[in-house]
Parts: C-alpha cells; sequence; structure tokens
C-alpha cells in the first residue's frame, strides 16, 4: 500500500470517528435562531442535540452486530445514506416536529460511523497497532469542537440556518466516497458471525467475562463521564464564578480541546516504545492527579487560569486515556469487534449522560461543586480501575511463579 493510501485511511477513519460530534457541534450557535426560525420558544433549540442523541445512545447497538454480520462496509455505507438523507430533510423542513423527529434519524444513522471505525481500528491486529490507529483518530476527533463551532457561526453569517445541515449533507456524502476509496484494501476477510438477539446477547455476554474489557470500558467510562459534565456545565460555571461571556468562553474551551489533542499525540508517540498498558498507566496517573487537585480547588477557589489548567489537565489525561482504554477493551473481541464497539459506544455514552446529569443536581451546593465533584470523581474512579486492575495482574503472576512467586533460594 502506498504512503497516500495509508494516510487516507487514517484520515477517513477519524473523519468516521468525528461524524456525530462534528454532527451536534456544528448546530450549537444556532440553536436559537433555528427555533425561533421555526417558531419554538428559543430554549427549545437544545432538543437540536437531545433529539439527536436520543438517536444515537440506542443506535449504536445496532450498527456493531450488523458489521459482524455482513462485513465493516456495507452497514457504514447504509448508514452514511440514511444520516445524508435525514440532513436533507433536516435543511428543508418547516416544521420544528419533523426538524427534531430527522435529528432522532440522523443520530441513530450517525452512530454506525464511529462504531465501525472502531472496529476496522481492532480489525488492524489488536495491541499497539490498534492503540496507535485509535489515537490519531482521537486527534481528528479532537478537532470537531474547535472547528465544528467556528464553521457553524461562519456558514451563519454567510447564510440561513439550512446551510449548517446541507454542510452535515456535504460531509456524509464526502466520507461515504473516502469509505469507499480507502477503506477495502484495509479491510480483513472476516467469517460473518449470526445475526440474532440470543447470538448478540451470548457475545456480549462473552465479552464482559474478559478482564480487559471489562478494564478498558470502565476506565474509558469514568473519565468520559467527567468530561460530558465539562460539556453541559463549563459554560454555566465559568460564566457564573468567573464572569466570562458566552462569546469568550469558545476560545476558552479551545485550550481545553487542545489538551484533548496533545493527550492523544502523546499517547501516539509513546505507543510505539512503551506499549498500551504502560500509557494507560500513565495516562490513569496523570487523571488521578487532575482529579486530586479539582478537590483541592473546593477549599481554595483558584482563579480562572489555575482552574482551567487543573481542568485541562483532566482533558488532556482524558485524550491519553481513550484510545488505549478503548484498545485494550477490543483486544478480547476478535471477529465481534463490531459488538465490542457498540456496547463500548452505548455505555460510553450512558456515562457521558449521568455525568451531564449529575453536575447541576441541587444535592451540591452551588455549580461550580457540581462540575468539580462529578469531573473529580471520574478522574479518580479511572485512577482506581487501573491501580486495580495492576494488583489484580501482579496477584495472578505470583500465583502463576514457582512456589507463589519465591525465587529458589528461598524455596526450603
Amino acid at each position: 500500500m502506498t504512503r497516500s493510501n495509508r494516510l487516507g485511511f487514517v484520515v477517513t477513519l477519524g473523519a468516521l470517528a468525528a461524524v456525530s460530534a462534528t454532527a451536534v457541534d456544528i448546530c450549537i450557535p444556532a440553536q436559537p435562531r433555528i427555533a425561533d426560525a421555526l417558531g419554538a420558544e428559543a430554549g427549545a433549540g437544545a432538543a437540536l442535540v437531545g433529539g439527536y442523541l436520543l438517536g444515537y445512545g440506542p443506535g449504536q447497538l445496532v450498527w456493531g452486530p450488523l458489521a459482524d454480520r455482513f462485513g465493516r462496509l456495507p452497514p457504514l455505507l447504509v448508514s452514511l445514506a440514511g444520516f445524508i438523507a435525514a440532513g436533507a430533510v433536516c435543511a428543508t423542513t418547516g416544521s420544528f416536529e419533523v426538524l427534531i423527529a430527522a435529528r432522532a434519524v440522523q443520530g441513530a444513522m450517525g452512530g454506525a460511523a464511529p462504531v465501525i471505525a472502531r472496529a476496522i481500528a481492532r480489525d488492524q491486529g489488536g495491541g499497539s497497532a490498534s492503540a496507535a490507529l485509535l489515537s490519531t483518530m482521537m486527534v481528528i476527533l479532537g478537532a470537531a469542537p474547535l472547528l465544528a463551532p467556528a464553521v457553524g457561526s461562519g456558514l451563519l453569517t454567510l447564510f440561513s440556518w439550512p446551510a449548517l445541515f446541507w454542510s452535515l449533507v456535504v460531509f456524509g456524502i464526502a466520507t461515504a466516497i473516502a469509505s469507499l476509496v480507502f477503506l477495502p484494501a484495509y479491510l480483513p476477510a472476516i467469517a460473518p458471525r449470526p445475526l440474532s438477539p440470543a447470538r448478540v446477547i451470548a457475545d456480549s455476554r462473552g465479552l464482559f467475562r474478559e478482564a480487559d474489557f471489562r478494564v478498558g470500558l470502565g476506565i474509558s467510562s469514568a473519565i468520559f463521564g467527567g468530561y460530558a459534565a465539562l460539556l453541559a456545565m463549563g459554560a454555566a460555571v465559568t460564566a457564573e464564578h468567573y464572569g466570562v461571556t458566552a462569546e469568550a468562553f469558545g476560545p476558552l474551551f479551545t485550550i481545553a480541546a487542545s489538551a484533548f489533542v496533545l493527550g492523544s499525540v502523546a499517547a501516539r508517540r509513546a505507543l510505539g516504545r512503551h506499549g498500551v498498558e504502560t500509557v494507560l498507566t500513565l495516562g490513569s496517573a496523570i487523571a488521578g492527579v487532575s482529579g486530586l487537585l479539582l478537590l483541592a480547588t473546593l477549599a481554595w477557589r483558584p482563579e480562572l487560569p489555575v482552574f482551567w489548567g487543573v481542568v485541562s489537565l483532566y482533558v488532556l489525561a482524558f485524550g491519553m486515556i481513550l484510545p488505549c482504554a478503548t484498545a485494550k477493551a477490543l483486544e478480547p473481541a476478535g471477529a465481534m469487534a463490531g459488538t465490542g464497539s457498540s456496547l463500548i459506544g452505548l455505555i460510553q455514552t450512558m456515562a457521558g449522560a449521568a455525568g451531564a446529569a449529575m453536575a447541576p443536581l441541587s444535592l451540591f451546593a452551588d455549580s461550580f461543586h457540581g462540575l468539580v465533584w462529578v469531573m473529580a470523581g471520574g478522574a479518580l474512579l479511572c485512577a482506581a480501575i487501573r491501580g486495580l486492575s495492576l494488583g489484580r495482574r501482579c496477584g495472578t503472576r505470583r500465583q502463576r511463579s514457582p512456589a507463589g512467586g519465591r525465587g529458589p533460594g528461598r524455596r526450603r
């Protein structure tokens, strides 16, 4: 394979991983305007995100088993066709209710892209090879929150709101063409797995019996929950407690999003020398440190640069952890990588929804406390899961070694 083909393959997987993030983030600046244009209250524009996620969450469960049964490419192309069609409906409808329904369909279809992209990454051999590919995909995924809102704002300046959805149609067409051009050469032959609810349930149970799957899934979901709380509450907390305006929050969040990209790049560079386990341990340790620093801010509420520096450290750890933990979880999946990827996507989405829902609860003293407790809890849980898994591995090795791990000179 030529170097240009390999680059096209990697960029295509990254674009597929970013489909849903782009579809959500590009609409954020236009939510009030779209609601007003279609005769709804300005606050109802938030349903543009909620409607998408309503389809996206459960939709992920469908595409992985389909990819295990029919191969990676056919379900991917069907889902992208549905994503494109739903985007066209969003762009042309005059009804707010139809728009939200079309967004739910778009979410259900868009969920296939990251699920199948992760499965294809696992198909490349697992271990450090898959983790390195996933980390490169995360770099492209991290660009979505950096670029999509800016693109959305630019389109709103030049055109009316339907241009946002037409841009998603163009993005869907481009990723479909790229998938046809660059993916087939890298897709290994996979024996089709039977497709039935009983088979999918059996495969899922088998995955949950694997320690690598449980640990990788637990670590990635824990830290994802805290990140989702930041997405949900970051603007409100910085506005309420630091006086950051809505216009200024975009550049501020760019710092955190850049930390995610930096973490993914660092993971990519370290994987070749140190392997998945070492990089995952380092990322989890950094997450643990960020969790302790976040808790310290509850007693000593620092100025914004210090607080946001701690937040960015958390996001940097997230960028390191996500590709390595995902690769670890997918390692035992093998031929059922699609099903494994579906489970990972669904449970990470549920963890994110839980984190976003917990942060504003009234049981916390204020929004600052809510955000900090949820993020710190996710970081420390991530570090605890990693620590326990390392402890079990050491215990297993001692049990397998002669005389319970004692050297021959100590045997009596």
